[in-house]
């Protein structure tokens, strides 16, 4: 059995029961209260407005209060008793601190601070990471290290938990990460380990936990989205897809539009399984089959963030550069055959902390144990600028590291069709609707 990270300090006052999420935040109130075991998380952040979600251990109404600066006060409360809730803040302003707390009953989380997007082309910071599943104590060691690392928000490139569908994954993964999620954003592409197509159950958790958003912060009924913040856009996408049918025309338009946005500088995409690769998998053939490498290019992509093979590579390809970092906990592969486009390889749990001032962005790709595998930067369209050696070689191609317990399907599980990106997640989010806030718990046979 996975061993679990080890629990974290006990504080006073806490209700028995509570996540190791609440608890971390200081949540008191009556032993005999609805428990916070999910959250409270940020998600859909922006310049103006935020949601906080939740879930509770039973139905129950929810309010979420939000102080700032100049007297700012705001409470909204939830439309009704339930388990989940997404709460949106409106009204704030960019560039912004606030501190925002949760009550539900008498019980009440301690105030966590968070920041708006900016509205100007201002420098920033975030984290990148991805394929946290199967290893707890992994996953929790290089969640410790990112506590540490400085950023305004997380992205993270799937593979959360092995099954979307299993409720004790999802309680898994928010308690080792729930001190994290409290204070920053965290936008996600999904992972094939998400999706459980034909069953929707992995969809409608994915899409209840982290569904993309529209500007006007309603969430999307699809597996992918953009976002923008400061000079850089975002498009989070669904690489298991198909790419013949609607996302690849929304990626399509998404990419044009983005061209003439007022001071925009940066475009990057975030997917699961990227174009290029020496692990495992290798590269994702159908981005290439189906013409989405040169429509990324060709549409001023500079940086594709992946994640799918377990490893830290770095690269340039066909006019793009690559970071494959699907190092945050789950069990790493070694090199199968090395990409021609690969600049870099090692197989280690590490995380990217990357930072973008005007024209230049930088990354810096850490091990969980904090030290520096690499430190690298770009301008635009030029090459990668390195402080490593990047004449040192690569790992020599060995077998992939995979254990029986955690084998990759390598495709959206259960699915013949391939059809992950359009109508699946819109059954999924009519699903979502239809539970309520029942769940089902997966049993031990899932795969």
């Amino acid at each position: 059995m996975t061993p679990s990270p080890s629990p974290p300090r006990a504080l006073p006052r806490i209700t028995l029961g509570l996540s190791i999420t609440a608890a971390l935040l200081g949540v008191s109130g009556s032993a005999d209260a609805a428990s916070i075991r999910k959250g409270p998380y940020l998600q859909a952040l922006g310049q103006t407005a935020v949601t906080i979600k939740l879930e509770l251990s039973m139905p129950e109404p929810a309010t979420v209060l939000v102080t700032g600066p100049g007297g700012f006060s705001s409470s909204k409360a939830s439309e009704s008793e339930k388990r989940f809730h997404a709460i949106r803040v409106e009204g704030l302003a960019p560039a912004t601190t606030y501190a925002y707390r949760v009550k539900v009953g008498d019980v009440e989380s301690r105030p966590v601070d968070f920041t708006t997007a900016p509205a100007d082309g201002r420098p920033f910071k975030f984290v990148a990471y991805g394929d946290s599943r199967s290893d707890a104590a992994s996953h929790a060691a290089v969640a410790r290290a990112i506590e540490a690392a400085p950023g305004d928000f997380f992205v993270h490139t799937g593979d959360m938990v092995q099954d979307g569908d299993n409720e004790a994954q999802w309680q898994e993964f928010f308690g080792i990460e729930g001190k994290l999620l409290a204070n920053r954003c965290i936008f996600v592409a999904v992972g094939n380990h998400e999706l459980t197509t034909p069953d929707p159950t992995g969809q409608v958790n994915f899409l209840r936990y982290f569904a993309a958003t529209e500007t006007d912060g309603r969430e999307r009924p699809h597996l992918y989205g953009s976002f923008r913040w400061s000079n850089t856009r975002f498009f989070l996408l669904n690489a298991m897809d198909t790419w013949t049918g609607d996302e690849k025309e929304w990626l399509r338009a998404e990419l044009v539009s983005a061209l003439d946005e007022p001071g925009l500088v940066h475009r990057i995409a975030v997917m699961h399984h990227g174009p290029f690769s020496s692990g495992y998998h290798g590269g994702n053939a159908r981005l290439a089959s189906q013409g989405i490498i040169p429509m990324l290019r060709d549409n001023k992509v500079e940086l594709v963030i992946a994640g799918h093979d377990h490893i830290y590579e770095r690269g340039e390809g066909q006019g793009l550069k690559y970071i494959v970092s699907g190092g945050a906990g789950a069990p790493l592969y070694q090199q199968r055959s090395r990409a021609p486009e690969q600049r870099y390889f090692e197989s280690v749990h590490h995380f990217l902390e990357v930072s973008v001032d005007g024209p230049e962005v930088n990354v810096l790709a850490r091990r969980a144990s904090g030290s520096v595998i690499e430190q690298c930067s770009y301008r635009g369209t030029e090459s990668w600028s390195c402080k490593s050696d990047e004449k040192k070689p690569a790992t020599a191609a060995t077998p992939a590291t995979t254990r029986a317990s955690t084998a990759c399907t390598c495709a959206v599980p259960g699915s013949t069709s391939g059809d992950t990106g359009g109508a699946a997640a819109l059954v999924a989010f009519a699903a979502l609707g239809a539970l309520g806030v029942r769940r089902r718990v997966s049993s031990a046979g899932d795969t």
